[in-house]
């Protein structure tokens, strides 16, 4: 059992990095989210602290904006720092992989460096499955739930193996019958299409299909 007087108050800006804090049993611990964090469904009191400088309307319209924007040097996102310092968090959960996808560590680095004292910024950048894995450790190591982190991410190492054995005895018995292997083509993004990468090749090859190059 953890004292609350002890819990790390914490503010993610990354909706995986509040799933995988939930997950080992920090949800307590955040004091803040982003806008697109939206699970689990009881984090929904907690103040936003980014917004979206986009507007949906179509995809097409969407990459339009981001184009635009890169090629202007605006970012696509802003960081409230005022509420931040409010907040006053120990550490922020954020990412480097994708300036598209969310606010990237940069953008909050020149925020967070002006608080006193700074918070430690923790970034996840998964490149295959088996990093995504190991961010699950990241995190319990830098809020204080290293155990429960382990105990999580070996259950899910155990569930993927389980899920891969399935697999493989399913792709046998479709060979046995002389059947191909199903293609699978897994988009990000509709209009301009954009192919799925980092792990999600890897994920249609372990379920038993076969992913284009």
């Amino acid at each position: 059992a953890h004292n609350e007087m002890s819990l790390k108050r914490v503010v993610s800006l990354l909706p995986s990095a509040t799933e995988i804090l939930a997950l080992i049993g920090g949800s307590k611990m955040l004091v803040g989210r982003s806008h697109e964090c939206d699970y689990p469904a009881n984090l929904g009191h907690l103040p936003v602290v980014t917004a979206s400088k986009l507007s949906f309307t179509t995809s097409s319209q969407v990459d339009t904006q981001v184009r635009e924007a890169m090629a202007s040097g605006d970012e696509l996102y802003t960081l409230d720092g005022a509420l931040l310092k409010e907040l006053k968090p120990d550490i922020i959960l954020t990412q480097n992989i994708c300036s598209v996808c969310s606010i990237d560590t940069s953008s909050v680095a020149r925020i967070v460096n002006k608080l006193s004292p700074p918070p430690l910024i923790v970034e996840l950048n998964p490149g295959n499955l088996q990093d995504v894995l190991d961010d699950i450790i990241k995190v319990g190591k830098a809020v204080g739930l290293e155990e429960e982190a382990k105990k999580v991410e070996q259950g899910l190492q155990q569930r993927i193996s389980d899920a891969v054995n399935r697999a493989a005895s399913a792709n046998l018995a479709r060979e046995q019958a002389n059947l191909p292997r199903p293609n699978v083509a897994f988009l990000e993004w509709a209009d301009p299409v954009y192919v799925g990468g980092h792990w999600t090749p890897q994920l249609i090859e372990m379920a038993g299909g076969g992913a284009p190059p």
